[in-house]
């Protein structure tokens, strides 16, 4: 791989600092390679193809080598290998065993590599990634505000400042830290927080900086103190998910910048961690322009402004007032010039929350190149985004003039006709997305969502099957075969099935109230009252006004001869959610007293 990647390596000018210039004589400093990045949420997404086949992956400092799901692969048409007995995988979650897909003809950044190898399995996160031995092995600038990641081959640059961007800015220097396998190319850097030095992963597969459990308590984060917020149960590449908390840091310091008072994710700990303390992930990453010099073992840094760590913690805990110290005035930069380099731009202020900016830079982009789908695709989501529907749906619409087979943007109308009430304009792009869907995606969730949205559960169980089959070591299966018990209960079918399959789910993964409610739907499909009603009470206690479960536990108690206890059921269901009648009479299950006249068929909120 490293032979043909060389084929396109470009010698490079470089701007060292002015103090270093002595040094910086003797430096230069190749470019290798030149990813245009944009960002797809906080995933770092570049062009690519396989045998040919348009496509793009993820970019994933974290991940020990090129991988993909098994989605992903039986997508594309991959043969799968075995690899040598014993070879396991550890990531968040847990370990897997993974088998190996081989790429004849791989294309990236104007390049055909042959026979390119990834490493497939683990749960599916709806992409496949270019891990550490396309990221680790030379020099790397991340600049994912500017939608930028670059490789380089540095010679003769000892004791050289190369952040060459960062003239007159405050420039950090954080030290690498080794691995004891000569195979590892992961980057570690060295992250003090409340004075304890922690080894971090630079992890841009990573959506959020996490630190694990163990050395939190060394870093004397004590997890049981009141202003500690317990948090969502997190995964990764395993099929499990592990208990996370938010905490507050006195002190987190890279690199010479100190951030003071700032909250930061800690998870449990497992197998993953036994290589690193600590992840820094895309939250870091977004505020930061990083040069990684392996031969000078050091990472440099500069801050583009904006929050770090709090970046995806407000939601949750409320905004923190952090303190910086000596982390120096953002970057000045040049604006971008090539379409890439304004989409780049533009989806890093989407997803720092700079709507306006991000439409412009779209917008200038898509002047530059009018025929790409990829570019008006992606400015709908900013009109989305800003709370322009009309304009989201323009964009949508020309985007399918450009590819008219596109399923996700097929999905993406469908959703905006149904909400504006066109259930035959919504019906007829789903039906045509669920055509072009590869078997056993997970995009297939959105589309079997709006069937049921229209009273049509009966034809997304259909596409159901292969999404489970796939995904059976998956962090997400619980949650798959949770919608298809759903949908059987719903479609009144197969809900022997249906109703083993939830069983089995609650015995697996607990009481979850939307387990509870999907096998109280099938319970009362049965004519099993008194099952039903105790499911949605159990159900009820954990979310008091969960619609679904006080409209069922009312269906179940007008079949038990409960009339005052149905009555008040219906009527908090209907308080919570307005159309709910309407969604369940599509299915023969209709209350007495149902409205249905005003209802367009929104989502629910069981999840």
């Amino acid at each position: 791989m490293t032979a043909c990647l060389r084929a396109f390596v470009a010698l490079i000018a470089f701007a060292a600092q002015p103090a270093l210039a002595a040094e910086a004589s003797k430096c230069k400093a190749t470019l290798v390679a030149k990813f245009p990045v944009v960002m797809e949420g906080p995933r770092a997404s570049v062009p690519v193809s396989f045998n040919g086949k348009p496509s793009r992956v993820w970019l994933d400092s974290g991940a020990f080598f090129n991988v993909m799901p098994k989605a992903k692969a039986v997508e594309l048409g991959l043969p799968l290998e075995p690899l040598p007995l014993g070879f396991t995988v550890n990531a968040i979650g847990g370990s897997f065993t993974p088998q190996l897909a081989r790429v004849r003809d791989f294309g990236v950044l104007g390049v055909t590599l042959h026979n390119t190898q990834f490493v497939v399995g683990g749960s599916d996160a709806g992409n496949g990634f270019l891990g550490a031995n396309f990221l680790g092995v030379w020099d790397t600038e991340f600049d994912l505000a500017k939608g930028a990641v670059n490789l380089f081959k540095e010679a003769g640059c000892n004791g050289t400042v190369m952040a060459y961007w960062g003239n007159g800015m405050s420039i950090g220097e954080a030290r690498l830290l080794s691995s004891d396998r000569k195979t590892d190319f992961h980057i570690y850097v060295e992250v003090i927080i409340n004075g304890k030095s922690l080894r971090a992963m630079l992890d841009s597969g990573a959506p959020n900086s996490i630190v694990g459990r163990h050395a939190a308590e060394k870093a004397g984060i004590d997890l049981k103190a009141p202003q500690v917020v317990a948090s969502s149960r997190m995964g990764g590449g395993g099929s499990q998910r592990r208990q996370s908390w938010i905490a507050r840091t006195q002190t987190i310091s890279i690199g010479g910048e100190v951030i003071r008072n700032s909250p930061i994710r800690v998870i449990d700990d497992g197998d993953d961690s036994r290589e690193h303390d600590m992840l820094l992930g895309m939250d870091f990453l977004l505020s930061h322009h990083v040069f990684v010099s392996q031969p000078q073992r050091k990472m440099f840094l500069t801050y583009n402004g904006g929050p770090i760590f709090s970046a995806t913690t407000d939601g949750e805990i409320g905004h923190m007032t952090t303190i910086a110290q000596d982390m120096g005035a953002g970057e000045k930069t040049v604006d971008p010039k090539t379409a890439d380099e304004f989409a780049g731009r533009a989806s890093a202020r989407l997803i720092k929350g700079d709507t306006a900016g991000s439409i412009a830079d779209f917008g200038e982009a898509i002047r530059l190149a009018p025929a790409r789908a990829d570019l008006l695709a992606s400015r709908a989501s900013a009109y989305a985004r800003a709370g322009s529907p009309a304009l989201a749906s323009a964009d949508i619409d020309a985007a399918l003039a450009i590819t008219p087979a596109d399923h996700r943007l097929l999905t993406r109308r469908a959703q905006l006709r149904l909400g504006k009430g066109d259930k035959a304009g919504a019906l007829a792009d789903t039906t045509a997305a669920a055509a072009a869907m590869p078997r056993g995606s997970l995009d297939v969730i959105p589309v079997v969502r709006l069937f049921e949205r229209m009273g049509l559960a009966d034809r997304g169980l259909a596409l159901l099957d292969p999404v489970v089959e796939l995904h059976r070591s998956d962090a997400q299966y619980a949650s798959l075969l949770n919608a298809r018990s759903w949908n059987r209960g719903l479609a009144n079918a197969d809900l022997d099935h249906a109703l083993k399959d939830a069983t089995a789910l609650i015995r697996r993964a607990g009481p979850n109230p939307a387990y509870l409610d999907t096998r109280a739907l099938i319970e009362l499909r049965l004519k099993d009252y008194a099952a039903a009603i105790a499911d949605e009470t159990a159900a009820l206690d954990k979310l008091p006004k969960l619609a679904e479960a006080l409209y069922v536990r009312g269906l179940a108690r007008i079949g038990s001869g409960d009339a005052a206890g149905a009555a008040a059921d219906l009527a908090a269901a209907r308080s919570a959610q307005p159309n709910i009648d309407r969604r369940y009479a599509a299915y023969g299950l209709a209350a007495p007293g149902a409205e249905l006249s005003s209802v367009n068929g929104e989502d629910d909120d069981r999840d």
